[in-house]
């Protein structure tokens, strides 16, 4: 299983009112660890296939899941 596609998968069929799945949703729905979801998740967010989603911790920002990547206005 190539676990970026399957998180792009579950990404592309978010509607707009959902809320964003954390790195703990991923790894219960793919039965892996979170911290390999996290890790692929910031290789996603590198690569521009996703954005993360954001959570401040005693004021420090920490990203703790993922958002889809809008769609660019030249496809």
């Amino acid at each position: 299983m190539d676990l970026e596609q399957q998180i792009l998968k579950v990404l592309r069929g978010m509607s707009a009112d959902t809320r964003p799945p954390t790195f703990g949703d991923l790894a219960r729905r793919f039965g892996v660890t979170a911290d390999l979801v996290a890790h692929s998740a910031r290789l996603m967010v590198e690569k521009g296939v996703a954005k993360p989603s954001m959570v401040e911790i005693h004021g420090v920002p920490k990203m703790h899941g993922l958002l889809p990547q809008p769609a660019s206005a030249d496809k």
